[in-house]
């Protein structure tokens, strides 16, 4: 059977359980208190059926310096500490980001990352926004304190000034 990636509209709590339940923190912001959007589009990297990676997207619009973007927001990437350093999530990364551009039809892919993981995402083609980034969270809006990086859909540019997410993060 070998390596596979699967497409799905939901995660079965087995699914849920075996992708996230390993560990405690395994975001590394969960004691950070931050609320988050579930995910409406998952691929999940499996192999011989057992589930080891995933790539949650949502598809929203943000404000940026005026405009209103439509954006594929990537989060809830994770993978197995078994199968880390295999690579098995790069492959669902490029396919979440053709669905972001083809399917979503969004202008740019988005994510939240933490400073760490902002090489991991650069190699495959993200770029670090400097402008602020504001949030909804249960207290009102906040600036995020972390990293966003994005993906153009094409021959975009992402325009410059502060993002408004108008929501919660995802």
């Amino acid at each position: 059977m070998g390596v596979e990636i699967r497409y799905a509209e939901a995660l079965s709590k087995e699914e849920w359980q075996a992708l996230f339940g390993w560990g405690e923190n395994i975001f590394g912001l969960e004691d950070a208190g931050f609320t988050w959007r579930p995910k409406d589009y998952h691929f999940i990297t499996e192999e011989d059926g057992k589930p080891l990676s995933h790539v949650g997207l949502v598809k929203t619009t943000v404000g940026v310096g005026g405009r209103q973007l439509t954006v594929g927001g990537v989060g809830g990437v994770a993978t197995r500490p078994e199968a880390q350093g295999r690579h098995l999530v790069h492959a669902a990364m490029q396919q979440a980001a053709e669905f972001i551009c083809h399917e979503l039809g969004a202008e740019f892919g988005m994510l939240f990352c933490l400073p760490r993981l902002e090489p991991f995402y650069a190699r495959q083609g993200w770029l670090a926004l400097e402008d602020e980034v504001e949030i909804e969270q249960s207290a009102g809006k906040v600036v995020w304190p972390y990293r966003v990086m994005v993906r153009p859909c094409g021959e975009r540019v992402w325009p410059a000034g502060r993002v408004e997410v108008g929501g919660l993060p995802w």
